[in-house]
């Protein structure tokens, strides 16, 4: 059984136990769970060894729609960490803690409408969270597709260059994490400017080559092979 049908089966063992006004609501269990899942799948950070993905999620309704929530707001959220957990599990995604989720009530959310915060841990200080967006909302797009090549022990692993600015290194507040001691904790950064992707070294101790050659800063082409420290990537933009 996957881990939405879990998730489904007990919201309806849930209903079964008096709490039908749930599914009176218009913002549904389900809908939060996907959002969640929304919210997982588009803050992938790569490193060396595995995906990571948050372990932290906060869901914010509005005042009217958080309240039929509140009688079993400890089970849901009970529910959906774990409906996460086993989500990550079955698409072969890392996280760096037991997952947890918090629901919680804002005016500024619109009626009917779920706001999801994610972060890679709940600790204090957590550097990455992003804000997803309604599903309505959609990034600009360019016109090419650029992305990194990262061989690993699996085979070969896609990372999309899909911002205008892309920090790389070993830290967790990086764009791309790589989990190599040759590779600085913010060793360089992609910046997409003059209709082309340039790379920059941020200091590193191990240096940034690109085809061989040490840079501080150098344009990318199609092909071109990157060493980060003795980490190699090759760009591709198509």
């Amino acid at each position: 059984m996957s881990a939405l049908s879990r998730f489904e089966q007990f919201m309806e063992q849930l209903v079964e136990g008096s709490v039908a006004r749930l599914f009176r609501s218009p913002v549904q269990p389900v809908e939060i769970a996907r959002r969640l899942e929304r919210a997982m799948e588009s803050q992938q950070s790569i490193s060396v060894r595995r995906v990571i993905v948050p372990s932290f999620y906060r869901a914010y309704l509005n005042p009217q729609d958080f309240a039929a929530f509140e009688p079993v707001r400890g089970q849901l959220e009970q529910e959906m960490a774990t409906y996460l957990s086993e989500l990550a599990q079955e698409r072969g995604f890392a996280m760096l803690e037991h997952p947890r989720v918090v629901l919680a009530e804002d005016a500024a959310v619109p009626k009917r409408s779920i706001q999801v915060v994610a972060e890679m841990t709940s600790s204090q200080g957590a550097e990455t969270t992003q804000v997803i967006p309604p599903a309505s909302a959609a990034p600009p797009a360019r016109k090419n597709h650029a992305l990194l090549l990262l061989q690993t022990p699996e085979g070969p692993r896609s990372i999309p260059l899909e911002s205008t600015a892309i920090a790389i290194g070993r830290g967790l507040s990086n764009d791309v994490i790589l989990e190599d001691s040759r590779v600085s904790r913010h060793h360089a950064q992609l910046r997409y400017r003059q209709r082309r992707f340039w790379i920059t070294d941020l200091g590193s101790t191990n240096g940034t080559f690109v085809n061989g050659a040490r840079i501080s800063e150098t344009a990318l082409r199609d092909g071109d092979t990157i060493s980060l420290g003795g980490l190699e990537l090759t760009f591709r933009d198509s």
